[in-house]
């Protein structure tokens, strides 16, 4: 009697003790040049059932019971797929994924804020499909293409041709805005304006490519971005130099840059 009344004791202590639970493992998702770049996408982990059990973003790692598992992770193009991926408890399973591309745009204003513009990704033939839209600051992956992209920025928004993005690369473009600079060229002829008998072309610096013009008229100023310019002045007065040139006029962020060209004729005395 004596014995199975310790044994009854026994039972219920066994009882009260917690059923041990298998020590977790731990997945990790290793995409080329994950970990400096904000990607949104994450890939869904699904049991042997087929049941969705965790989520887990690119360069992180997620806890899981011992097992079998599945990870399916969309992105711009393709979808990833791994299956039968085993769980030990107490160690950490790395899956790579190297055959896709990460696209990032980043953007700073005049106050060095990320003012979070629409980025418009689309392809690079006649059509230009649209491939993929989101804010600046993110990232994308994407299948290794080749893409045109534009950045919804004021004024006129801006654009990257042709940007290539092939398997394992992490592509970043960043736009700094910055103030434009105001630049006045007055063109003159023994010292004396001559504004309205002129013309003004504006060139990158060392280039024949044309920024800007101004025809005859009471001055001539440009809003131009910060940068390095040529100025092609041409003499319409029937006097002096028909055409001068005013090579490597530098302009820094918000500056007012005047800039006197003189088309021949003697300087007036003072």
């Amino acid at each position: 009697m004596a014995r199975l009344k310790a044994l009854f004791v026994l039972l219920i202590l066994l009882a009260a003790v917690p059923a041990f639970s298998a020590e977790k493992g731990q997945l990790k998702l290793d995409v080329v040049g994950s970990d400096r770049a904000a990607i949104k996408t994450t890939a869904q982990i699904l049991d042997q059932s087929g049941k969705q059990v965790a989520e887990i973003a690119p360069g992180k790692t997620v806890a899981l019971d011992p097992g079998k598992y599945k990870l399916v992770m969309p992105y711009v193009g393709g979808k990833y797929t791994k299956d039968d991926i085993k769980i030990e408890g107490g160690r950490t399973r790395t899956i790579q994924f190297t055959d896709v591309a990460i696209l990032t745009v980043l953007a700073k204003d005049l106050e060095g804020k990320d003012p979070g513009f629409g980025v418009t990704v689309t392809g690079t033939n006649s059509s230009h499909d649209k491939v993929a839209e989101f804010i600046t600051g993110d990232s994308i992956l994407i299948a290794p293409t080749q893409v045109d992209v534009k950045i919804d920025a004021p004024p006129q928004g801006y654009y990257w041709h042709d940007v290539k993005l092939p398997a394992g690369r992490h592509a970043v473009i960043e736009l700094n805005q910055q103030a434009p600079a105001d630049l006045l060229i007055q063109p003159v002829f023994s010292g004396q304006p001559i504004d309205k008998d002129s013309r003004v072309v504006i060139y990158k610096a060392g280039t024949q490519s044309q920024v800007a013009a101004s025809e005859p008229g009471p001055e001539h100023r440009f809003h131009l971005d910060p940068g390095d310019y040529d100025a092609y002045v041409e003499n319409r007065s029937g006097h002096g130099q028909p055409y001068t040139t005013d090579h490597g006029i530098h302009l820094n962020s918000g500056q007012k840059v005047e800039r006197k060209v003189s088309l021949g004729g003697e300087e007036t005395k003072k």
